[in-house]
């Protein structure tokens, strides 16, 4: 038996005790015998799907900032009901944010508006003008008006309607009121900025951000409910298990918890990265408690693809994140640490680049320590022209370093043709692995840390590149219980006779258990 072996055991054991979980789990794994767990590769698994499921929250329920069910609300609701706007005393901290405005009734000549005011009056809002069933994003500036982009879309009361903003990007939605575009959710997207705002204004500063409230107004209109907060999602992808330094599951009160890739109002640089939690019993449940988005170089951003690393001999949560454009400035990693309170809650995390080798660009990082040295995977990309190139490289910090310190790459991927990502760094038995995924063959690649090829997972492959999140659970009679938690990409707005969102909002978040052979 290895040392990590025994780190492993134990760190399950301590983290089910005290948990309803623990009693039937722990004493069975930590009694285990080691001799069948260490002969387990990963072609001895065999997984199949069991749940497949989209959360879909313009404001996620438990970060729900501002609530007209609130007290104090009633008076903000009078107001609108006689033709006035609220500015609330809510902000966001960081440009991912949404106002939802239940209309119960609007007159044949009203209008209703939701958006972000300063106390000025300057802001970016989205208004449905009934008369002629036009939505429109507006942008207000010392007193004047700008519509950015409109469309027609009749709307009758009641529905509800959204302002969404994800970083300078902004729509507006709604659900009810007789539009239909033929997607399976209730949010119908109904216009949006289509890029312009950006050259108007950069939310990423927080000099622009911070005189924002969370505003809402209308003429003509009753409101039934006004909430705000920070913006949900549209889709999850990139799902990442929330891990002990040494792999094993961070359990708390016998819950999972993962970070993930919300998708926003458009391409990667729009999405955030949200906080999960999962009774792995009821998968379908799993609910977000937490947005985590960073601040480095003097800019708010909504960093994602990234993981959050539990190290315990250090009392600290390690956050990475993903972060940047494709090919200027480039795609980076940018890393943090806080304390249990980056498990719920909006947090804003202060960061800055971690110093990783890599050629053009580098993504999808999987972090462990191996051995008492902190090991990395993650995705080069190699070149941008004639096409996209990434491949998956595997390095170490320096011995007896810390994880941001002196990383060496050890070992290049140079056999496998295709591009492939989604780097994560697994023990089967007491061997580690890395796990990456391939588009264009459709498989789960495995290499040994030497990055030499074994047999690929046998697992599906649903659509997009969905990330090998694959994990072991101490199970019934001492035998492990093997998941894999990940994503596909299948769009939003498929189905839509309307699209207006764009690539880059999924998807559905896929669950399957593996079978031993």
């Amino acid at each position: 038996m290895t040392n990590d072996d025994q780190l492993s055991r134990r760190g399950a054991v301590a983290l089910f005790a005290g948990t309803a979980a623990s009693a039937a789990l722990a004493p069975p794994a930590a009694a285990a015998a080691p001799a069948a767990a260490e002969r387990l590769t990963p072609s001895d698994l065999h997984f199949e799907i069991t749940h497949r499921f989209r959360p879909v929250h313009l404001i996620p329920p438990r970060l729900v900032q501002y609530d007209t069910e609130r007290a104090g609300g009633g008076a903000a609701l009078a107001r609108v009901r006689a033709d006035g706007t609220v500015r609330t005393d809510e902000r966001p901290v960081a440009p991912w944010a949404s106002v939802v405005l239940d209309v119960r009734e609007l007159a044949a000549d009203g209008s209703v508006t939701a958006g972000l005011g300063a106390a000025d009056g300057d802001g970016v809002r989205v208004r449905y003008d009934a008369g002629p069933g036009t939505v429109s994003v507006e942008w207000v500036r010392a007193g004047a008006v700008r519509t950015v982009n409109s469309a027609r879309v009749p709307l009758a009361a009641p529905f509800r309607f959204a302002f969404v903003v994800t970083a300078n990007a902004v729509g507006a939605f709604s659900a009810g009121g007789g539009y239909d575009s033929g997607i399976a959710y209730p949010w119908q997207p109904l216009v949006t900025d289509h890029g312009r705002l950006a050259d108007l204004m950069d939310l990423h500063r927080p000099a622009q951000l911070e005189p924002l409230r969370y505003a809402f107004g209308g003429r003509g209109a009753v409101l039934g409910r006004a909430q705000a907060g920070p913006f949900g999602q549209f889709g999850l992808r990139d799902v990442s298990l929330v891990r002990n330094a040494d792999g094993t599951p961070y359990v708390r009160e016998g819950l999972l918890h993962f970070t993930a890739t919300s998708s926003g109002v458009g391409y990667a640089h729009q999405a955030h990265t949200g906080v999960w939690r999962m009774d792995p019993a009821r998968p379908e449940r799993m609910e977000q408690v937490g947005s985590h988005f960073f601040s480095y170089e003097g800019l708010l951003v909504g960093n994602h693809g990234g993981q959050l690393v539990r190290d315990a001999e250090r009392d600290r949560f390690i956050a990475l994140a993903c972060g940047g454009n494709l090919p200027t400035p480039g795609v980076t990693v940018r890393h943090g640490t806080g304390g249990e309170e980056l498990l719920s809650g909006v947090r804003l995390i202060r960061a800055k680049r971690l110093e990783l080798p890599f050629q053009e660009a580098a993504w999808d990082p999987a972090l462990r320590l191996i051995d008492g040295r902190w090991h990395y995977a993650y995705a080069d990309v190699t070149g941008f022209q004639p096409s996209l190139r990434f491949r998956p490289v595997l390095a170490a910090a320096a011995p007896g370093g810390d994880y941001d310190e002196g990383v060496r790459i050890r070992h290049r991927d140079t056999s496998w043709p295709n591009n492939n990502e989604g780097c994560r760094l697994q023990r089967f038995g007491d061997r580690w692995y890395l796990l990456t995924s391939d588009a264009e063959s459709r498989q789960y690649l495995v290499r040994d840390m030497s990055m030499r090829p074994r047999r690929p997972l046998d697992a599906p492959f649903p659509l997009g590149t969905p990330f090998p999140e694959v994990f072991a659970l101490p199970g019934a009679g001492g035998r492990e219980e093997w998941l894999m938690v990940t994503s596909d990409e299948r769009a939003y707005e498929d189905g839509s006779s309307r699209p207006q969102l764009g690539y880059g909002v999924h998807g559905d978040v896929v669950v399957m258990r593996a079978v031993r052979r």
